[in-house]
């Protein structure tokens, strides 16, 4: 995917002690030229990690590593994930989130090629963060800000999560067991991040009789070979239980 760098002064380096646990679809209402200028305008004050317009072009504005100023206000959120202090008040959404803007009015159709973009995009920040691609994390600004529409009534967000799952290499979702155990491992073994399959990134290389420890398990991680069962490491990565063998259980 060719990504056009255009980057915006409106962002907060860094996410102080959070990651992207989630990712926010919003509408321009606008073109993406237009988004171009405002996001590049310290006057706005906003932005977003990307834009994708009616043709499939995609700006990338802040860098997925810092908080884009995309969904910061919250008011009556209907989203069950967004996150409270002690005392109630709510925790900057932007700090935990990614934000897609698409080009468009909030009752404009989607283009398939703005599908197709938005998908790839969802599935490779999905793969890379290990975000659950389910309506629970892939979601609409107007679920965290209710005053809004944004992304508006065109958009089908349950086509994008389906068409985010093919190109992330499975189709449920991963539905984690919690369950300390060790496993030896029977062939050379790849070690990735992201999501269950293989279109995780390669993070390392397990050798054969190598002993692993995980901590939890997936049952609807990517089948091979009609084994879909993988293995997460207490550091959040996957490997396939396929190439492993004598399973203790420690908890």
């Amino acid at each position: 995917m060719n990504i056009i760098q255009v980057p915006s002064p409106n962002f907060t380096e860094g996410r102080k002690t959070y990651h992207p646990e989630a990712i926010v679809i919003h509408i321009m209402d606008g073109t993406l030229a237009g988004t171009d200028s405002w996001f590049g305008s310290t006057k706005s004050k906003v932005s977003a990690h990307y834009g994708i317009g009616r043709d499939g072009t995609v700006h990338q504005f802040v860098d997925e590593q810092n908080t884009a100023w995309h969904a910061g206000r919250v008011n009556a959120p209907s989203w069950s994930l967004i996150k409270r202090l002690s005392d109630g008040s709510y925790i900057n959404p932007n700090f935990y989130t990614i934000g897609i803007e698409h080009e468009g009015k909030p009752d404009s159709d989607w283009t398939d090629q703005m599908y197709d973009s938005s998908s790839s995009m969802i599935a490779k920040i999905a793969t890379t963060y290990g975000i659950p691609l389910d309506r629970q994390h892939i979601i609409g600004h107007h679920e965290i800000f209710s005053i809004k529409t944004c992304p508006g009534t065109k958009v089908d967000i349950n086509k994008l999560i389906d068409m985010s799952r093919q190109k992330a290499g499975y189709v449920a979702d991963p539905q984690i067991i919690y369950q300390d155990g060790t496993v030896v491992v029977t062939d050379n073994l790849n070690i990735r991040s992201g999501t269950p399959s293989r279109a995780g990134a390669i993070v390392r290389k397990a050798i054969a009789n190598e002993k692993l420890r995980f901590a939890a398990y997936t049952n609807n991680g990517e089948a091979i070979d009609g084994i879909a069962k993988w293995y997460q490491t207490s550091d959040r990565l996957w490997f396939w239980s396929g190439a492993v063998k004598h399973v203790d259980v420690l908890g």
